[in-house]
């Protein structure tokens, strides 16, 4: 802490106190106030030792402790919480309802059910949990938000499971403004279990094998704790041998979400692969959910799938809703179909919806509740909702997405029909580029020749040492999702920078159908013959054991068809191949790279293993390109 001193010099606070300092120093009143501060703590300290303090629940908190804590956590809470907003839907009835299923299973145990009293046991703590019907109206909408967000220290109030979920704690906030509301009647009606499903699953709930488990709340000593799952669950709310009657007080006993609104999300429309990565990622932690998490902890691995088959069995089914205003469904097939140049945001469709979903893992969409997947883009968004596989590009597309396109991809996708029952029928998509005239090609023609071979030589094969790569073996979707990424600086590369700030758009689709119709050549420089044989191994069947994935499962022939924004590798340079490995490998911008799963796998290959990649790929014979559509 510091002032002006003379001069304009600024000096310390506390220098300006010596001569105090040096007074109470020669005090006798001052040493004797010392001494007998010190003795106090000592002999504290030996009270505490004998166990002299009495910490037995049973034991009553004096009228000036019990005021005095309660004080304290009423200042903190208010404090820390003015700067806090609600969202705009903060009161919508299905926030409303979905939370009122979390508090039936989890808070009501110690904090009562309206029409009914506490639990004995809650009542025996102390602090003793309050009756929350009777005493939220103490407390402001920021302030239950800090109170169910980060808990209460010294009590049994528990945080939320993850601190990324601001949307869910508000949907606990709004329910909590409902509470006093409610009388045990309709209480009841919104938050009873439905009936028992003959057909669901009956998996045992006791599970031989425990696995490990990460709620972001796990903290030393560990020796003293059991994370892992799966886990106990309240006794009278736990999932038990019938988790579907759990799981249908969100999802509805059809599974399409409707039964809170859509906030939970429609169950019908995933495979059964998808469904079962999604709970084994919410045991983990892995994906984040305050409302999922503590479900899915409860969950054995045979129960997951076995509800993973059952819901991906049920009829595909969307529930009504009103209809979106055409100006945004609009907007949002244009993002969903076209992407966004300007951001280098690919189209949403390249993933979902398409053959693509088979490589990166990605939900089906179709059909999904506008205000689930609204709610979980915002999520993404902030960076708080986790991922359900290794790779998940979509916290930075989501990242370039502003609300009004968030809101208008959300409403064009569920007001789209279910494709998971044709998806795996369909034939991979057809190149997804504009058509260009042919003055446009005339033009990306000579643009190539004067201007791209300057550096990509011998007709854009690439360099005999390798510093640039042979383009004639990749697609126009390829290109010119890169040529956007380079102009937009997704993709740092000051050459390419500079060349792409003189193209329009329109001057980057008719390059990228230009190198489209290039004939695909083999690289100039061939490699190392037992090197390439090396790099087989990882090549074709990958490393499971340090999560390295077989390199073709993506850049092979089914992979680059089913989602053509990914390389092709088969013939291009083996010095610029490993350039590019060694450079994902290094220290990379971690929001940039999420639209590139590289890194994470770079990182995990040594350098010889990474030159045997690049010299594996360069010896095979390129791959055929699709003509594109006229």
């Amino acid at each position: 802490m510091t002032e002006p001193g003379p001069g304009g010099e600024r000096r310390s606070f506390w220098l300006r106190l010596r001569p105090a300092y040096a007074w109470l120093g020669k005090s006798i009143s001052f040493r004797v106030i010392i001494a007998g501060l010190a003795i106090f703590a000592m002999a504290g300290a030996i009270f505490v030792c004998l166990g002299g303090v009495d910490v037995a629940a049973d034991t009553p908190d004096g009228w000036l402790a019990r005021n005095l804590l309660h004080f304290v956590f009423k200042r903190s809470e208010a404090s820390r919480s003015a700067d806090i907003a609600p969202p705009s839907d903060f009161s919508s009835p299905s926030r409303v309802r979905l939370a009122a299923q979390h508090f039936d299973m989890v808070c009501a145990n110690c904090h009562g059910r309206p029409g009914s009293g506490q639990s004995v046991i809650a009542l025996s703590m102390s602090p003793r949990p309050q009756y929350l019907p009777k005493v939220v109206g103490q407390f402001t909408d920021p302030e239950l938000y800090m109170i169910i967000e980060h808990g209460v220290k010294y009590s049994a109030m528990p945080s939320w499971p993850t601190d990324t979920r601001g949307d869910e704690v508000w949907s606990m906030v709004a329910f909590l403004r409902q509470l006093p509301k409610l009388d045990a009647g309709s209480y009841h009606a919104m938050t009873a279990l439905p009936p028992k499903d003959s057909a669901a699953p009956q998996a045992s709930a006791s599970d031989a094998s425990l696995r490990s488990a990460d709620a972001y709340r796990n903290m030393p000593p560990f020796d003293e704790f059991e994370y892992a799952a799966p886990s106990s669950g309240f006794a009278d709310q736990s999932i038990g041998d019938d988790p579907v009657r759990t799981c249908a007080r969100c999802h509805g006993p059809d599974g399409t979400g409707a039964a809170t609104g859509g906030e939970a999300p429609n169950l019908t429309l995933q495979d059964p692969a998808y469904l079962q990565a999604a709970l084994e990622a919410y045991t983990r932690g892995a994906r984040k959910s305050g409302f999922m998490q503590t479900i899915a902890a409860e969950l054995s691995e045979a129960q997951i799938v076995a509800l993973a088959h059952y819901y991906s069995g049920l009829p595909i089914a969307t529930p009504a809703s009103p209809p979106a205003a055409a100006d945004l469904v609009k907007r949002g097939e244009a993002i969903v179909t076209e992407g966004i140049a300007q951001s280098a945001i690919p189209p949403c469709a390249d993933c979902h919806e398409s053959q693509g979903g088979k490589i990166t893992r990605a939900p089906h969409l179709a059909g999904q509740s506008e205000t689930y997947l609204r709610h979980e883009l915002l999520a993404m968004r902030h960076g708080g909702r986790g991922s359900t596989g290794g790779w998940n590009p979509m916290p930075t597309v989501a990242h370039a997405l502003g609300d009004k396109d968030i809101a208008a991809v959300a409403a064009y996708y569920s007001g789209l029909k279910p494709a998971r029952s044709a998806a795996a029928a369909e034939p991979p998509p057809a190149p997804s580029s504009p058509p260009v005239s042919s003055a446009a090609m005339a033009a990306a023609k000579a643009t190539f020749a004067t201007n791209c071979v300057k550096c990509h030589t011998n007709a854009g094969r690439g360099d005999l040492q390798g510093n640039y790569p042979n383009l004639t073996l990749q697609t126009a979707p390829f290109v010119l999702q890169n040529l956007y990424a380079f102009h937009s600086g997704v993709r740092p590369s000051d050459k390419m920078s500079e060349v792409t700030d003189g193209l329009t758009f329109e001057d980057m689709k008719g390059l990228a159908s230009y190198v489209n119709s290039l004939t695909p050549q083999e690289g100039l420089a061939r490699p190392d013959p037992a090197s390439a044989s090396r790099g087989a191994a990882i090549a074709t069947r990958g490393d499971p054991a340090r999560g390295v994935p077989a390199c073709l499962s993506c850049h092979g022939a089914n992979g680059v068809a089913a989602l053509p924004l990914i390389s092709r590798l088969q013939g291009q340079n083996a010095v610029y191949l490993r350039r590019r490995l060694d450079g994902f490998a290094k220290p990379y911008d971690q929001h940039l790279s999420t639209l590139n799963p590289m890194p994470w796998i770079a990182r995990k290959l040594t350098d010889q293993e990474r030159a045997d990649l690049a010299s594996y790929f360069a010896a095979l014979p390129p791959l055929q390109k699709p003509a594109l559509a006229p």
